[in-house]
Protein backbone atom coordinates (compact mmCIF):
# COMPACT_ATOMS: atom_id res chain seq x y z
CA UNK A 1 0.00 0.00 0.00
CA UNK A 2 1.46 3.24 -1.33
CA UNK A 3 1.20 6.80 0.88
CA UNK A 4 2.13 9.73 0.80
CA UNK A 5 5.07 10.95 2.45
CA UNK A 6 4.40 10.95 6.34
CA UNK A 7 5.05 14.57 7.00
CA UNK A 8 2.00 16.35 5.18
CA UNK A 9 1.51 19.68 7.48
CA UNK A 10 -1.37 21.57 8.26
CA UNK A 11 -2.54 22.73 4.74
CA UNK A 12 -2.75 26.60 5.90
CA UNK A 13 1.32 26.65 7.70
CA UNK A 14 4.40 26.35 5.39
CA UNK A 15 6.06 25.25 8.27
CA UNK A 16 5.19 21.94 10.60
CA UNK A 17 3.50 23.53 13.82
CA UNK A 18 2.45 21.77 16.92
CA UNK A 19 -0.23 19.17 16.35
CA UNK A 20 -2.13 17.12 18.17
CA UNK A 21 -3.28 13.11 17.50
CA UNK A 22 -6.56 12.21 16.89
CA UNK A 23 -8.51 9.03 17.17
CA UNK A 24 -10.55 8.32 14.44
CA UNK A 25 -8.59 6.97 11.89
CA UNK A 26 -7.73 3.35 11.67
CA UNK A 27 -4.60 2.05 10.99
CA UNK A 28 -2.06 2.79 8.64
CA UNK A 29 -3.73 6.31 8.59
CA UNK A 30 -3.02 9.18 10.53
CA UNK A 31 -5.47 12.18 11.47
CA UNK A 32 -3.93 15.30 13.11
CA UNK A 33 -5.57 18.85 13.95
CA UNK A 34 -3.40 21.80 13.61
CA UNK A 35 -2.90 23.65 17.19
CA UNK A 36 -2.59 27.00 15.50
CA UNK A 37 -5.05 26.92 12.82
CA UNK A 38 -7.59 24.40 13.73
CA UNK A 39 -7.48 22.41 10.55
CA UNK A 40 -7.83 18.42 10.77
CA UNK A 41 -6.07 16.89 8.12
CA UNK A 42 -4.39 13.31 7.35
CA UNK A 43 -1.13 13.43 7.48
CA UNK A 44 -0.14 10.42 5.28
CA UNK A 45 -2.49 10.72 2.09
CA UNK A 46 -2.39 8.39 -0.92
CA UNK A 47 -0.38 9.41 -3.83
CA UNK A 48 -1.75 11.94 -6.28
CA UNK A 49 -0.78 8.43 -8.79
CA UNK A 50 -2.96 5.87 -6.53
CA UNK A 51 -5.70 8.31 -6.43
CA UNK A 52 -6.35 8.12 -10.31
CA UNK A 53 -6.27 3.87 -9.94
CA UNK A 54 -6.10 1.98 -6.98
CA UNK A 55 -7.96 4.54 -4.73
CA UNK A 56 -10.08 6.38 -7.46
CA UNK A 57 -13.93 7.33 -6.20
CA UNK A 58 -15.42 4.14 -7.31
CA UNK A 59 -13.29 2.42 -5.45
CA UNK A 60 -13.22 3.85 -2.33
CA UNK A 61 -16.66 4.40 -2.20
CA UNK A 62 -17.91 0.29 -3.09
CA UNK A 63 -15.11 -0.16 0.00
CA UNK A 64 -16.46 1.84 2.38
CA UNK A 65 -20.20 1.08 1.51
CA UNK A 66 -19.67 -2.65 1.72
CA UNK A 67 -17.33 -2.33 5.36
CA UNK A 68 -20.45 0.06 6.51
CA UNK A 69 -23.53 -2.55 5.85
CA UNK A 70 -21.38 -5.20 7.04
CA UNK A 71 -20.67 -3.33 10.43
CA UNK A 72 -24.27 -1.79 10.58
CA UNK A 73 -26.10 -3.56 8.73
CA UNK A 74 -29.66 -2.49 9.85
CA UNK A 75 -28.79 0.85 10.71
CA UNK A 76 -26.95 0.82 6.90
CA UNK A 77 -30.58 -0.41 5.54
CA UNK A 78 -32.82 2.14 6.88
CA UNK A 79 -29.94 5.09 6.24
CA UNK A 80 -30.07 4.16 2.60
CA UNK A 81 -33.60 3.18 2.22
CA UNK A 82 -34.33 7.01 3.95
CA UNK A 83 -31.94 8.57 1.49
CA UNK A 84 -34.27 6.94 -1.19
CA UNK A 85 -37.46 7.86 -0.04
CA UNK A 86 -36.41 11.72 0.31
CA UNK A 87 -34.68 11.45 -2.87
CA UNK A 88 -37.76 10.30 -4.76
CA UNK A 89 -40.65 12.85 -2.42
CA UNK A 90 -38.60 15.74 -2.10
CA UNK A 91 -36.33 15.39 -4.70
CA UNK A 92 -33.98 18.25 -2.78
CA UNK A 93 -30.69 18.81 -4.02
CA UNK A 94 -29.02 21.99 -2.44
CA UNK A 95 -26.14 21.94 -4.57
CA UNK A 96 -28.34 21.68 -7.81
CA UNK A 97 -30.97 24.14 -6.41
CA UNK A 98 -27.43 26.56 -5.33
CA UNK A 99 -25.74 26.47 -8.77
CA UNK A 100 -28.86 26.99 -10.83
CA UNK A 101 -29.63 30.06 -8.76
CA UNK A 102 -25.71 31.35 -9.11
CA UNK A 103 -26.05 30.54 -13.35
CA UNK A 104 -29.18 32.25 -13.50
CA UNK A 105 -27.50 35.85 -12.32
CA UNK A 106 -25.12 35.59 -14.75
CA UNK A 107 -25.66 37.66 -18.18
CA UNK A 108 -22.86 36.74 -20.31
CA UNK A 109 -23.82 34.96 -23.77
CA UNK A 110 -21.30 32.58 -22.58
CA UNK A 111 -21.68 30.77 -19.47
CA UNK A 112 -18.33 28.95 -18.49
CA UNK A 113 -18.60 26.19 -15.43
CA UNK A 114 -16.06 24.49 -14.14
CA UNK A 115 -16.76 21.00 -11.49
CA UNK A 116 -13.95 19.96 -9.94
CA UNK A 117 -13.72 16.37 -8.92
CA UNK A 118 -16.74 15.92 -11.51
CA UNK A 119 -17.31 11.96 -11.34
CA UNK A 120 -18.98 10.90 -13.90
CA UNK A 121 -20.23 13.89 -14.61
CA UNK A 122 -23.70 13.27 -13.05
CA UNK A 123 -23.73 17.13 -11.87
CA UNK A 124 -23.40 18.80 -14.84
CA UNK A 125 -25.42 16.23 -17.01
CA UNK A 126 -28.56 17.10 -13.92
CA UNK A 127 -27.90 20.64 -13.89
CA UNK A 128 -28.09 21.06 -17.48
CA UNK A 129 -31.03 19.06 -18.07
CA UNK A 130 -32.77 21.24 -15.13
CA UNK A 131 -32.14 24.42 -17.55
CA UNK A 132 -34.86 26.08 -19.91
CA UNK A 133 -33.60 25.66 -23.20
CA UNK A 134 -33.04 29.46 -23.38
CA UNK A 135 -30.13 29.28 -20.32
CA UNK A 136 -29.24 25.73 -21.08
CA UNK A 137 -27.91 26.84 -24.55
CA UNK A 138 -25.59 29.68 -22.79
CA UNK A 139 -23.81 27.32 -20.41
CA UNK A 140 -20.43 25.27 -21.18
CA UNK A 141 -19.49 22.51 -18.87
CA UNK A 142 -16.19 21.33 -18.07
CA UNK A 143 -14.79 18.50 -15.57
CA UNK A 144 -11.24 17.66 -13.82
CA UNK A 145 -11.45 14.32 -12.53
CA UNK A 146 -8.80 12.49 -10.88
CA UNK A 147 -10.16 8.59 -11.74
CA UNK A 148 -9.46 7.41 -14.88
CA UNK A 149 -12.44 5.76 -15.43
CA UNK A 150 -14.73 8.72 -14.06
CA UNK A 151 -12.82 11.15 -15.98
CA UNK A 152 -13.39 9.10 -19.24
CA UNK A 153 -17.16 8.96 -19.05
CA UNK A 154 -17.13 12.61 -17.60
CA UNK A 155 -15.47 13.59 -20.88
CA UNK A 156 -17.82 11.18 -23.38
CA UNK A 157 -21.05 13.18 -21.68
CA UNK A 158 -19.51 16.68 -21.80
CA UNK A 159 -17.91 16.97 -25.14
CA UNK A 160 -21.17 16.33 -27.12
CA UNK A 161 -22.32 19.35 -24.86
CA UNK A 162 -19.10 21.55 -26.42
CA UNK A 163 -17.00 21.28 -23.15
CA UNK A 164 -14.61 18.40 -21.88
CA UNK A 165 -13.12 16.80 -18.96
CA UNK A 166 -9.68 16.74 -18.26
CA UNK A 167 -8.13 14.05 -16.38
CA UNK A 168 -5.80 15.04 -13.69
CA UNK A 169 -5.65 16.34 -10.36
CA UNK A 170 -7.16 19.80 -9.55
CA UNK A 171 -4.29 21.14 -8.99
CA UNK A 172 -2.58 20.02 -12.41
CA UNK A 173 -6.17 20.36 -14.16
CA UNK A 174 -6.95 23.99 -13.15
CA UNK A 175 -3.47 25.33 -14.98
CA UNK A 176 -4.71 23.76 -18.51
CA UNK A 177 -7.28 26.68 -18.91
CA UNK A 178 -6.66 30.61 -19.38
CA UNK A 179 -6.73 33.05 -16.31
CA UNK A 180 -10.44 34.67 -16.07
CA UNK A 181 -12.21 31.99 -17.74
CA UNK A 182 -14.76 30.80 -15.79
CA UNK A 183 -18.28 31.59 -14.40
CA UNK A 184 -18.88 29.54 -12.26
CA UNK A 185 -16.61 26.97 -10.23
CA UNK A 186 -17.96 23.85 -8.51
CA UNK A 187 -16.24 22.06 -5.34
CA UNK A 188 -19.31 19.91 -4.58
CA UNK A 189 -17.95 17.18 -2.06
CA UNK A 190 -14.28 17.86 -2.99
CA UNK A 191 -11.80 20.01 -1.14
CA UNK A 192 -12.14 16.89 1.75
CA UNK A 193 -10.16 15.55 -0.97
CA UNK A 194 -7.72 17.37 -2.22
CA UNK A 195 -4.08 17.11 -0.40
CA UNK A 196 -3.33 20.81 -1.76
CA UNK A 197 -6.65 22.60 -1.11
CA UNK A 198 -4.82 26.13 -0.72
CA UNK A 199 -2.90 25.94 -4.06
CA UNK A 200 -6.18 24.79 -5.81
CA UNK A 201 -8.46 27.64 -4.61
CA UNK A 202 -5.24 30.11 -5.48
CA UNK A 203 -5.50 28.56 -9.38
CA UNK A 204 -9.32 28.66 -9.21
CA UNK A 205 -8.97 32.59 -8.14
CA UNK A 206 -7.06 33.20 -11.04
CA UNK A 207 -8.99 31.58 -13.12
CA UNK A 208 -12.21 32.88 -12.18
CA UNK A 209 -13.26 36.21 -14.11
CA UNK A 210 -13.53 39.34 -11.59
CA UNK A 211 -17.43 38.48 -11.05
CA UNK A 212 -16.83 34.84 -11.20
CA UNK A 213 -18.65 32.53 -8.50
CA UNK A 214 -17.52 29.37 -6.72
CA UNK A 215 -19.61 27.21 -4.60
CA UNK A 216 -18.28 24.77 -2.32
CA UNK A 217 -19.75 21.79 -0.22
CA UNK A 218 -17.82 19.73 2.47
CA UNK A 219 -18.66 17.78 5.01
CA UNK A 220 -19.06 19.38 8.25
CA UNK A 221 -16.93 18.48 11.18
CA UNK A 222 -18.51 20.45 13.18
CA UNK A 223 -22.11 18.83 12.96
CA UNK A 224 -23.92 16.90 15.89
CA UNK A 225 -24.20 13.86 14.37
CA UNK A 226 -20.37 13.76 14.32
CA UNK A 227 -19.84 14.16 18.33
CA UNK A 228 -22.22 11.60 18.18
CA UNK A 229 -21.38 8.80 16.33
CA UNK A 230 -17.10 9.68 16.61
CA UNK A 231 -15.58 6.56 14.52
CA UNK A 232 -18.57 5.85 13.03
CA UNK A 233 -19.53 9.43 11.69
CA UNK A 234 -20.85 9.03 8.07
CA UNK A 235 -18.42 11.69 7.25
CA UNK A 236 -15.09 9.91 7.47
CA UNK A 237 -13.72 8.08 4.74
CA UNK A 238 -10.27 6.43 4.49
CA UNK A 239 -8.31 7.51 2.65
CA UNK A 240 -10.00 9.81 0.61
CA UNK A 241 -10.89 12.08 2.83
CA UNK A 242 -8.14 13.70 3.75
CA UNK A 243 -9.28 17.23 5.01
CA UNK A 244 -11.97 17.64 7.42
CA UNK A 245 -13.50 21.28 7.73
CA UNK A 246 -14.97 23.37 10.27
CA UNK A 247 -17.40 26.48 9.58
CA UNK A 248 -14.52 28.29 11.08
CA UNK A 249 -11.52 26.64 8.92
CA UNK A 250 -13.04 26.41 5.78
CA UNK A 251 -13.74 30.01 5.93
CA UNK A 252 -9.70 30.51 6.84
CA UNK A 253 -8.83 28.67 4.20
CA UNK A 254 -10.50 30.81 1.40
CA UNK A 255 -9.50 33.68 3.13
CA UNK A 256 -5.73 32.69 2.49
CA UNK A 257 -6.12 32.02 -1.02
CA UNK A 258 -7.36 36.21 -1.80
CA UNK A 259 -11.57 34.51 -1.39
CA UNK A 260 -14.06 35.32 0.48
CA UNK A 261 -17.24 33.74 1.49
CA UNK A 262 -20.34 35.59 0.31
CA UNK A 263 -22.73 33.31 1.57
CA UNK A 264 -22.65 31.02 4.45
CA UNK A 265 -25.79 31.35 6.50
CA UNK A 266 -26.62 29.23 9.34
CA UNK A 267 -28.95 26.92 7.21
CA UNK A 268 -25.68 26.41 4.98
CA UNK A 269 -23.53 25.62 8.08
CA UNK A 270 -26.61 23.47 10.12
CA UNK A 271 -24.97 21.53 12.67
CA UNK A 272 -27.89 19.12 12.18
CA UNK A 273 -26.41 18.19 9.10
CA UNK A 274 -23.34 16.54 7.93
CA UNK A 275 -22.84 18.70 5.17
CA UNK A 276 -21.87 22.88 4.65
CA UNK A 277 -22.10 25.19 2.10
CA UNK A 278 -20.37 27.99 0.99
CA UNK A 279 -20.41 30.90 -1.86
CA UNK A 280 -17.38 32.05 -2.45
CA UNK A 281 -15.92 35.35 -5.03
CA UNK A 282 -13.06 37.27 -5.38
CA UNK A 283 -12.13 39.71 -2.47
CA UNK A 284 -12.55 42.97 -3.61
CA UNK A 285 -9.62 45.36 -2.94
Amino acid sequence: MKTANIYRISPLLEVRGEEIDLPYAPSPWILKQCAHTGVIFLANPPAYTELSDNFAYEVTFKRESEARQKAEPIRYAISTTLKRIRGRLLKRNKTLKLLRSIVSAKQEERINVLDIGCGWGELLENFLKSLPPSLKNRCVPHGIEISRELSRLSDSKLQPLGGRCLHASAQDGILGFEDQYFDVIVMASFLEHEANPLPVLIGCRTRLKPNGTILIKVPNYDCYNRRLRGPKWCGFRWPDHVNYFTPTTLKAIVEASGLEIVRMAWLDRNPLSDNMYAVVRKKVL
